[in-house]
């Protein structure tokens, strides 16, 4: 595929992740009996990636991971769903990111156990400007911040959107000019609170809503989202009823769809809604893209 064929560019880091569902979280030395487990590609950025490429969409990620097993299952994951992994650089004798994460069967509360990888970030000379020719959108999460600042200036240069993810626990001052950059802010409320240093969600999504700002999304969890534009419209999103087994990759499928329907140019109440119907489903079974073989 043609570089400059890409319509989605995502800067992130893509893992392996193992997710057991469990009947307890135990302290005492034991050993537990998984009552589900399944292995695939994970992380933010590469999730909604995969969520696109599923939708029609031509997506590359960019990123680095070692020459290992997991890091070839790792590609084997972005490409099984269409996205792009030739810009994953591989790195000889490193280890890939992976993910051991423990999922208790009664609440679908998780212990995570994250192994970095030793591979490092992607430099800013490994984002390949003419990917930027005909692109339509850059997605980020704060992840390989030089890179992603980087690839942020050759958005700007080329008029390409910039959608930002920002996840619980994820705030720190660094990633400033990059939520200003963006077009598209989504964000947890924890990290709108930490950013905007305000407590009341108007507060928030004021500060949140300035230039170039168009979309503005804090999400609560199970309280669904709430959503603003540069137009003056604010609605609250419900989240839709469902049996949680397992949130991981909620948050990142909640993306992917929210930012599918934004490029196909829906409204952006069916943009939320769908998004919040494909996050709930996702809920329902162990770990992030299942879903997503239902649409291929």
């Amino acid at each position: 595929m043609a570089a400059a064929s890409f319509n989605v560019i995502g800067i992130g880091a893509a893992t392996l992740d193992a997710l057991s569902i469990v009947p307890e979280f135990r302290a005492d030395e034991h050993v537990t009996q998984a009552l589900a487990h399944v292995e695939e590609g994970g992380g933010p950025v590469a999730t909604a990636l995969c969520v696109l490429a599923a939708g029609g969409h031509r997506c590359v990620l960019i990123d680095r991971c070692g020459d290992d097993v997991t890091g070839r299952r790792i590609r084997a994951g972005l490409e099984e769903f269409g996205v792009d992994a030739s810009h994953v650089r591989v790195m000889p004798g490193a280890r890939s990111a992976s993910a051991s994460i423990l999922v208790r069967q009664s609440d679908g509360a998780r212990q995570i156990v994250y192994v970095p990888s030793t591979a490092g970030e992607p430099a800013p000379d490994e984002v390949d400007a003419s990917l930027f020719t005909h692109a339509r959108l850059l997605h980020l999460n704060g992840r390989h911040e030089a890179a992603a600042r980087h690839a942020a200036g050759l958005a700007q240069q080329h008029g390409v959107s910039i959608s930002f993810d920002g996840g619980a626990g994820r705030w720190r001052e660094s990633l400033r000019d990059l939520v200003d950059a963006s077009h598209i802010r989504i964000v947890a409320r924890e990290f709108a609170e930490r950013c905007t240093g305000a407590s009341d969600l108007q507060e928030m999504a004021a500060a949140l809503l300035q230039p170039p700002a168009q979309i503005v999304v804090i999400t609560v969890g199970s309280g669904g989202s709430h959503v603003w534009t540069s137009k003056g419209a604010h609605f609250h999103q419900p989240a839709c009823a469902c049996l949680v087994t397992d949130t991981t990759g909620c948050g990142d499928v909640f993306h992917g769809w929210f930012l599918h329907g934004w490029l196909k140019g829906d409204a952006v109440e069916q943009c939320a809604a769908v998004a919040g119907r494909q996050a709930a489903l996702t809920a329902e079974k162990l770990g992030g893209r299942h879903t997503l073989r239902l649409k291929l």
